[in-house]
């Protein structure tokens, strides 16, 4: 990190030191999930978003309070590979998770808040608005 020079007089670091202190990478603590593995496309609700958005957002409301991000991902999964499409192809789909330095158990444990506009969502389960994001962007007028 550069220091702007009005500030350096301000700060004594010793620069030795601090190279051998910092042993972690430059990117570190980073967990990043996508809905989908690369070279598929996302299943999804007209209504309700992606099948990956729509577990997330189940399993992050059942269990936030006393589960760590990496078990509700592993939960995601077990909710997702429950998910086929009501079409004859009866698509499936799966998600992938990429950590780059993310070691720590990552709790959120949040207030009891309910959205009532998604707790009506088992009506929806079975709804025929479900398309892939490819089928969506062929529509016409759909700018890349």
């Amino acid at each position: 990190v550069e220091v702007p020079s009005e500030f350096r007089d301000a700060l004594p670091v010793d620069r030795l030191k601090l190279q051998r202190i910092s042993k972690l990478p430059a990117v570190t603590d980073f967990l990043i999930a996508n809905s989908t593995v690369p070279g598929f496309v996302s299943n999804r609700n007209m209504k309700y978003g992606t099948w990956f958005f729509q577990c997330l957002v189940e399993v992050f409301k059942e269990n936030a309070k006393n589960m760590d991000i990496r078990d509700m991902f592993d939960q995601i999964t077990r909710v997702l590979n429950e998910k086929e499409s009501n079409d004859s192809s009866r698509r499936k789909q799966t998600f992938e998770v990429t950590s780059r330095g993310f070691y720590k158990k990552l709790y959120f444990n949040p207030d009891e808040v309910v959205d009532e506009e998604y707790e009506n969502d088992e009506e929806y389960e079975n709804d025929d608005d479900t398309v892939s994001d490819k089928q969506e962007q062929n529509k016409k007028g759909f700018k890349k």
